[in-house]
């Protein structure tokens, strides 16, 4: 019975067999499919890449031909099933994208990642600083401020100050001057982020003294002047 039951084991299994080798060969087909669909777009120079990634995407559609008839298609099925998930995929990743840019930074290299991926424009630049406030920025740059972020803060500031957000922005240039190495990224800030530093002073000093806080801020303002290097 032993001998049996070693010989029934040794027999082997052709229908797994054939799913394995069809398994095979449709990877095969869609890897030389794809591939083919990629030259092609590389010839055609496509504009973009999410256009060279509908291209491949729809590698396994074939051309219509004469002989077919639409009316009597049945169309439920999604003419292209992969886009169709790839759509999916998109809407999670900017999901994904929309729950990170609502966490707020906790150190440095969360800070420049996050000015990079999602601060495309000055503006950007601005709301984000407001976001993340003074206090906080102290705490992220509390060991040292990438060499070039400092100037870009504070251009950022200066080009879509507002007058509602003079408390704010006070707030912030106070904070940064206790970061780390702050001293030497003043000293490496350029001729025009000095400028813009200088510019952002003043515009913040006319606006406390709309609002009657001119003593009260003067001596602070004066300091922030002085510890930035600029003159009024």
């Amino acid at each position: 019975m032993a001998a049996r039951a070693d010989r029934e084991d040794d027999v082997l299994d052709f229908r797994k067999l054939e799913r394995e080798l069809a398994a095979a060969v449709e990877a095969d087909h869609k890897y030389q499919r794809e591939n083919d669909a990629k030259f092609r777009a590389i010839k055609q120079n496509v504009g973009s890449y999410e256009e060279f990634r509908e291209i491949v995407a729809a590698s396994h559609l074939r051309p219509l031909e004469r002989k077919d008839n639409l009316q009597h298609m049945d169309r439920k099925q999604p003419w292209n099933v992969h886009a169709t998930s790839q759509s999916d995929s998109d809407k999670t990743a900017q999901l994904q994208i929309k729950q990170d840019e609502e966490k707020l930074p906790k150190n440095g290299h969360e800070f420049a990642r996050d000015w990079k991926r999602y601060c495309k424009t000055t503006a950007d630049k601005y709301n984000f600083i407001k976001k993340i406030g003074g206090v906080q920025l102290a705490e992220i740059f509390k060991n040292e401020i990438s060499f070039g972020l400092l100037g870009e803060i504070l251009t950022a500031l200066n080009d879509c100050y507002e007058q509602e957000d003079a408390t704010r922005v006070f707030e912030v240039l106070d904070s940064l001057t206790k970061v780390g190495r702050f001293e030497l990224s003043v000293d490496f800030l350029s001729s025009k982020e000095s400028e813009a530093v200088r510019q952002l002073l003043t515009k913040v000093t006319n606006d406390f003294t709309v609002e009657n806080r001119e003593q009260e801020m003067d001596s602070r303002l004066e300091s922030l002047r002085k510890l930035y290097k600029v003159s009024s």
